[in-house]
């Protein structure tokens, strides 16, 4: 029987754009865009999640 082959797994952190705080975190499968989320740490600022092929992209 053949073994499927699984892709590596990363974990990465989402940072804040404004003060770069580490805010939550996602895998390198990763597909997202449309999700508003509240810096929690540095500024309180509100951004966009947008993770394009496993990358935050700002």
């Amino acid at each position: 029987m053949k073994k499927l082959s699984m892709p590596p797994i990363e974990r990465k952190w989402v940072k804040c754009p404004y003060c770069g705080a580490k805010v939550m975190l996602y895998d390198n499968t990763a597909q997202c865009r449309g999700v508003f989320i509240k810096c929690s740490r540095g500024c309180k600022k509100e951004f966009e999640i947008k993770i394009i092929e496993g990358k935050q992209v700002h």
